[in-house]
């Protein structure tokens, strides 16, 4: 697998500008961990411009005597370019040592590359260079969305998927060392498969639990959490894809198992939450209400998944869970069967009240829609204020319940001042979301 110098163009252009100017002042190039510090100072060693010059490579750990001979040594016709690659593990003697060949040695300049940012020295070694007369200081950014996107089609030899590339470019944070720990360190490039938009995660038919956690690992579990509440659920899916390969499936079950079912894979949203320990679902609420949702309306069970949630709710205790029996109201009001008096549970918290008005909005929806906007809106009003309360998608779902519940109380001036917004489909307004959730309701 052949990684691609990709970007990095400004920097590129700015070390070859000061090499071929006149000038002795030192070039520094400074970014994160993994970010392409020394990719980008190779690249430039390979320029026309360093071709110019007699390269001199130095190490941090060479004595200031082993510097000041093998510069001496290397003196004679062509200027010299004095190259230092990760500087900071030198220590101030080495580099006072590398500054004094530097300016001893007739036309000779140095290029060293040393980290910034949190995993930064302090103080650094290299700040004996850094504030040198005319000194060159280039920083090295995270790559773009639209660089990854080039690195990672280079790498599948095709068209990567948008929602891949931003997947593995929210997970990295545009950083190319990540990137290579997860396609390589991790496997994840024999993960890839082409689909009908490009190259994407697999999916996997039996869900790996327990790998050796990575480095990495966190930033990408964090990544699906933000992507999954931000309704950027392209993006999630293909995140939670890359974290179960990575063994994390269990830190993502929630998302994961939601996604699958949205997908209109039920039964792969199923075989994952049977492959979770046991108790696990029973114990998270929104993996209960996964598979119930995927027993009502993936499977066409609602009984069943009423008997479920009725089960789950009266176990491990001699009180029922409100939570649960709120979940339980709303699919058998979602799917057309009596809830019961929904409005005689118990609300200990703002996601049971949810879902006990979402409940009664289903009961009165299609007899008496003038009700079912009341507890809409205090449905949708449950879910502002940035306070979590059910899972991403229920507030478009429920945005979406409320047109239609005002389109049929007769309220179509109110209808469409809200759907002007929502039924366009705008970046974040969740119509896809809704979309989706009515398909597997249906």
């Amino acid at each position: 697998m052949k990684w691609h110098f990709v970007g990095r163009s400004e920097q590129l252009a700015t070390i070859r500008l000061a090499l071929g100017a006149a000038g002795r002042g030192p070039i520094i190039v400074t970014g994160e961990p993994g970010v392409g510090r020394t990719r980008l100072a190779e690249h430039v060693l390979e320029s026309p411009e360093a071709a110019a010059y007699e390269i001199v490579r130095l190490r941090a750990g060479d004595s200031p005597g082993d510097i000041a001979a093998r510069v001496r040594a290397a003196a004679g016709g062509r200027p010299l370019l004095l190259f230092m690659d990760d500087a900071q593990a030198g220590d101030d003697a080495r580099l006072l040592a590398l500054r004094a060949a530097a300016e001893s040695a007739p036309r000779a300049r140095a290029l060293v590359t040393t980290l910034s940012g949190p995993a930064a020295r302090r103080p650094d070694p290299v700040d004996c260079l850094r504030f040198e007369p005319g000194a060159h200081i280039v920083e090295v950014p995270p790559l773009t969305a639209g660089e990854m996107s080039a690195l990672l089609s280079g790498l599948a030899g095709g068209h990567v998927r948008q929602a891949t590339a931003e997947a593995l470019h929210a997970a990295t944070g545009g950083n190319p060392g990540l990137l290579h720990e997860f396609l390589v360190g991790r496997g994840l490039t024999e993960r890839l498969t082409r689909g009908a938009a490009g190259w994407e995660f697999q999916c996997a038919t039996e869900w790996p639990h327990a790998a050796e956690p990575a480095g990495a690992t966190p930033h990408l579990v964090r990544a699906t959490w933000e992507a999954w509440a931000g309704l950027a659920f392209d993006r999630a899916f293909e995140l939670c894809k890359a974290a179960a390969w990575c063994g994390e499936g269990h830190t993502v079950s929630v998302p994961l198992a939601h996604l699958l079912l949205l997908r209109g894979r039920g039964r792969d949203s199923m075989s994952f939450l049977d492959s979770l320990p046991d108790g696990e679902v029973e114990s998270t609420p929104h993996l209960v209400l996964a598979r119930a949702v995927n027993l009502a309306c993936g499977q066409g069970r609602p009984e069943a998944a009423a008997d479920f949630l009725l089960r789950t709710a009266v176990s491990g205790g001699s009180r029922p869970r409100p939570l649960l029996l709120a979940y339980r109201a709303w699919i058998l009001a979602l799917t057309g069967r009596s809830a019961g008096d929904a409005g005689a549970i118990e609300r200990p918290d703002r996601e049971t009240a949810l879902f006990v008005h979402a409940a009664q909005a289903m009961a009165t929806l299609r007899t008496r829609p003038h009700e079912a906007v009341f507890y809409l809106r205090r449905a949708l009003a449950l879910t502002a204020g940035g306070v979590e309360a059910g899972p991403p998608w229920l507030p478009p779902h429920l945005t979406a319940c409320l047109i239609d519940a005002l389109l049929l109380a007769g309220r179509a001036g109110e209808a469409t001042l809200l759907a002007a917004g929502f039924h366009r489909g705008e970046p974040g307004s969740g119509w896809d979301v809704a979309v989706a959730m009515s398909m597997v309701a249906a």
